[in-house]
């Protein structure tokens, strides 16, 4: 973004289980950054419906222990060292304290497209 003087987060590599992490975001629409403490709890590979409900995709990710509400979703799982593990995109229905997040290795790609795109794309229709 113009004007921002801000390095960018770094990806770290694939956490373990076990390890401290951080899910860094704005949840409950929160004013200002909320930090909450997290364990890695294990790694994945799932399956589902991509975004558009048109095919099936697996996705790396990890499963996680921490709070994560409403408005966590496309934030960081940050390693303690502040860099990038994931990208949190979901809590466990029916339990708590447990939530989901895209691996480093997952979305590193994506990120990295997105960062050299100079076209505007289309971001679909909303339902």
């Amino acid at each position: 973004m113009p004007g921002l003087n801000l390095s960018s987060l770094q990806f770290a590599g694939q956490a373990n289980p076990g390890d401290n992490a951080v899910v860094a975001g704005y949840p409950l629409d929160a004013q200002s950054l909320h930090a909450v403490p997290a364990r890695i709890g294990g790694i994945q590979n799932a399956q589902g419906p991509n975004i558009y409900q048109t095919a099936t995709v697996t996705r790396q990710i990890y499963e996680i222990r921490a709070v994560v509400e409403s408005g966590n979703s496309g934030g960081p799982l940050l390693s303690p060292d502040g860099r990038v593990y994931g990208v949190v995109f979901a809590a466990a229905v029916g339990v708590s304290n447990t939530g989901f997040a895209l691996t480093a290795a997952q979305v590193a790609p994506a990120a990295q497209a997105g960062g050299h795109a100079t076209t505007a794309v289309s971001t679909m229709g909303c339902d």
